[in-house]
């Protein structure tokens, strides 16, 4: 069911709800789209309205304005603005999907890199996964089948070779709006679900507790008026009541709401807003040339292709390719544009990424190399993106100085740093890069960026060569075993609030190299089925 805030008089207080999802990106719609249907009477506050498509409304988009420290200044100083959107749908309004799993060594503590590591296993989240997976409508879930890939990419990864340090992975992407932006393909399910309240032009403000801070009472929340000229002011005031809350308003806004509450959830060490991370990125980084041409097969593994699987009938489907899986690829040309309805149909390539052995060896930070072949097939850029070190000094503060312009609270303050290991992470990929690539033929590399220097020396826009931000943010509200290590245990729950639980990448203890959303789903997906367990009716 759709309804209004706007509608609300001001005082009202909306109660009896077994389940509050805040934020309707791509964890809060995950999440409500799994209640739906179920015996728990669920709402979803959402900051935008049902129409929203593209770029957000430009007022409720200033609530994101925030600064940013030193080094991210030199990066990307509109980092806060550009890599969020604050409406419905959220960030799936402008991302293509890029979607794979978390490797297995992603989860672990890797002794001399990393101390840190998850409280759950990648074969914790492996159905989860799997059913992330269809949000994106990918097909298989076989993401190590390099069998079915290169026979679908018409490609294959260079042969390997006796004391590799690196392997062939395959990406996917979805770029199709009706499918990646979740609030389009999950329009009408949440609209008609009988269980589902989504409430628009709903933003929350701050959260209340008793006094001892160990249990949620109510949310703090307003809406955005208008006024005849259009001009945006701070509206109606108003309370949500419910058994359990689920922040799902991003991996910066979730910790910035829990500091405006008064530093709700903080253990002892101060670790709520730290450890932030992103993926740092060196998208121009290199050249290599290569001897002879490159084998078109290898270039195509690298070459990102759209692919078309048609489901087969009566397919149960599977966790493999064409065998198995109940898919068939499909090569023939598409006469009638209308068949496009009977396929599954995204985006595919290859990487080349460092084994699990080569992450312990070498200590460092999990990488994906992407080549980018030039027209005469002999030489490539060479694309980095890496897995950074969780990080304290690298956090999210509020900045007491600025207030946003339309509730009159403080803004967010992102103070994203790199150290020496993350510096070390990066010179080493590309040193095992190039002798991989070097044993294949790629006599002659030209640097584009430097690498020399200090733990914050890079190249910095409009400089070839620049380091750039992936917009993922994580890590700031991280999960642990022990409530003296992070902020939530291994069910999403705050550990010193007993029913204030946070969906999305600011839980990530560790990064790895792979885009965040599979796995932010995946989680938003195993949440709400805990919250089924422990708030169903009977």
């Amino acid at each position: 069911m759709y309804l209004h805030a706007d509608q609300l008089p001001t005082g009202a207080i909306l109660q009896d709800f077994d389940v509050c999802i805040v934020g309707a990106g791509a964890a809060g719609i995950a999440m409500a789209h799994r209640l739906a249907g179920s015996s728990l009477k669920v709402i979803l506050l959402v900051s935008g309205g049902p129409g929203d498509r593209g770029l957000p409304d430009a007022d409720r988009q200033s609530l994101y304005q925030g600064t940013v420290g030193d080094f991210l200044g030199k990066v990307d100083p509109d980092f806060l603005t550009r890599s969020r959107l604050n409406m419905y749908g959220g960030t799936t309004n402008h991302f293509g999907f890029w979607a794979r799993p978390l490797d297995p060594a992603d989860y672990l503590p890797r002794p001399g890199y990393r101390d840190s590591g998850w409280p759950i296993s990648q074969s914790d989240l492996r159905s989860y996964y799997i059913d992330a997976h269809r949000f994106g409508h990918f097909g298989p879930f076989n993401y190590d089948d390099m069998e079915f890939w290169e026979r679908v990419l018409y490609a294959r990864c260079f042969d390997p070779l006796p004391g590799d340090k690196m392997t062939g992975a395959v990406m996917r992407a979805q770029y199709e709006e009706n499918l990646h932006d979740f609030q389009v393909q999950f329009r009408e399910g949440l609209m008609t679900a009988r269980n589902i309240t989504v409430l628009f032009n709903a933003h929350l403000l701050t959260i209340s507790s008793d006094a001892e801070r160990r249990h949620v009472t109510g949310l703090n929340c307003a809406t955005i008026l208008r006024s005849a000229g259009g001009e945006a002011a701070a509206g109606a005031r108003f309370s949500v009541r419910a058994g359990a809350y689920a922040l799902a308003c991003g991996g910066i806004e979730n910790a910035r709401l829990l500091q405006l509450s008064g530093g709700l959830g903080n253990n002892r060490r101060d670790q709520l807003g730290r450890g932030f991370m992103v993926h740092p990125l060196l998208t121009n980084a290199a050249r290599v040339y290569f001897d002879k041409p490159v084998p078109s097969e290898i270039r195509n593994f690298f070459r990102e292709q759209q692919i078309r699987l048609k489901p087969l009938p009566n397919a149960l489907g599977g966790s493999r390719g064409e065998s198995e899986g109940g898919y068939q690829h499909m090569v023939t040309p598409l006469v009638n544009p209308e068949l496009v309805f009977e396929y599954l149909i995204s985006n595919a390539w290859g990487v080349l990424v460092p084994t699990q052995r080569t992450l312990l060896e070498e200590r460092i930070g999990n990488f994906r190399i992407i080549l980018y072949f030039g027209d005469d097939y002999r030489s490539a850029v060479v694309n980095l993106n890496w897995e950074q070190t969780p990080n304290e000094r690298s956090r999210i503060t509020l900045d007491r100085r600025q207030v946003d312009p339309i509730f009159g609270q403080p803004v967010a303050h992102v103070d994203w740093r790199l150290n020496e290991t993350d510096k070390r992470s990066a010179r080493r990929a590309f040193e095992i890069t190039f002798d991989y690539l070097r044993r294949r033929g790629a006599g002659r590399r030209e640097w584009i960026t430097d690498l020399s220097g200090g733990a914050e020396d890079y190249r910095f826009p409009p400089a070839a060569g620049a380091l750039e931000t992936g917009d993922h943010h994580m890590g700031a509200l991280r999960m642990s075993a022990r409530g003296e290590d992070g902020i939530v245990d291994a069910n999403a729950r705050l550990h010193s609030v007993d029913n204030l639980y946070i969906a999305g990448s600011a839980i990530f203890p560790t990064g790895g190299y792979a885009n965040p959303t599979l796995t932010i789903v995946a989680l938003a997906l195993r949440l709400a089925d805990h919250l089924k367990e422990i708030c169903g009716r009977s």
